[in-house]
């Protein structure tokens, strides 16, 4: 027999009140993608109506490494009466035992992340857009993913996390509530209300205005740890490095929406990471030579073939794709 599952079942099942016919079911059906939201919304709805204790986790970790560092190496250890009992749990099973704990704990507080926040992602070649709880709009590039609060985004914080490319068309709130984005450079974008394009990956992060104003924040001590952006302002940070320029056409850089690619004298050894970013490809340049021949132009593409075809004809070069790994080498006579 198959239950329906309703948000009252779900409390149930969270409760320890289910039966375990329907455990089993809600089991199954909470392994389905398409149930995932609808699982943790109920699950952080009950959970704020049935608050449960929460360890502080790193508070209780420093407080052992302190209780570790300050005990002096040659101070006695006072053992138990019971002589059985203080042979077994000597001062390193001791040890042990409170490094497991701690390593429990720790591991049951990482896990609530997945429930205190929600993951939008893109596969390689995906394109997609979502609008948040505050009524902005997010556009993720190809192999992106963007991480948002599940409680309380909008009302009382309005932070995301970015791994990827993305376009953000931010709407302005009643009480004036920055949204921020972080990145994994340690740089934050700061925003009212705008439009604005936020590219961040290993190598780099790079930020372009299309409308409104920003402000880029950086770790204090970072060279101009604090930067206010007009539109058409581009932002590009490598490691310590920062470059700012204009650009006379900011929405170039969101062209991958429209499934464009824009280059400007772009060489293929440039493109090659752009076709390992967007589609999970590893590419090969046969011949040195070849890896510094620029691109100019704009292409369409809605697939990783298209685009592979079109470089082919514009460099005049041969690209052979065996499944994730292409190669390019100078055409033979």
């Amino acid at each position: 027999m198959n239950f329906p599952i309703t948000k009252e079942l779900l409390s149930d099942y969270f409760g320890g009140h289910a039966s375990a016919l329907q455990k089993r079911q809600i089991d199954e059906w909470a392994t389905k993608p398409e149930n995932e939201e609808f699982f943790y919304a109920c699950l952080v709805e009950w959970e704020l109506q049935h608050p449960q204790y929460a360890v502080d986790v790193p508070a209780a970790i420093e407080q052992y490494r302190r209780f570790v560092a300050n005990r002096s190496q040659n101070e006695p250890v006072i053992l138990p009466a019971e002589p059985a009992i203080a042979r077994f749990w000597s001062p390193g099973l001791r040890w042990y035992g409170a490094a497991s704990v701690v390593l429990l704990l720790l591991v049951g507080w990482l896990l609530r992340s997945e429930i205190r926040y929600q993951t939008y992602a893109t596969r390689p070649g995906e394109i997609r857009s979502w609008v948040l709880d505050d009524g902005s709009r997010v556009t993720l590039n190809a192999n992106s993913s963007l991480r948002v609060p599940r409680i309380g985004f909008g009302n009382y914080s309005r932070e995301v996390r970015l791994t990827g490319e993305a376009e953000f068309s931010v709407t302005h709130t009643r009480n004036d509530q920055q949204f921020v984005v972080k990145t994994d450079q340690s740089l934050d974008v700061v925003v009212l209300g705008t439009e604005f394009t936020v590219y961040s990956r290993a190598q780099r992060t790079q930020i372009v205005l299309n409308r409104g104003k920003i402000r880029i924040q950086r770790p204090t001590g970072k060279p101009a740890n604090q930067l206010t952006l007009l539109p058409g302002d581009q932002i590009t940070v490598d490691g310590d490095q920062l470059q700012r320029r204009h650009v006379t056409d900011p929405e170039q850089y969101a062209a991958w929406k429209d499934h464009r690619f824009v280059f400007d004298a772009t060489p293929l050894s440039q493109i090659a990471k752009l076709l390992k970013e967007n589609y999970g490809l590893t590419v090969e340049i046969a011949e040195p030579e070849i890896a510094q021949w620029t691109v100019s132009g704009s292409f369409t593409a809605t697939n990783a073939n298209e685009l592979l075809q079109s470089l082919s004809k514009a460099l005049d070069v041969q690209a052979v794709r065996r499944g994730n790994k292409v190669t390019f080498s100078a055409r033979t006579e």
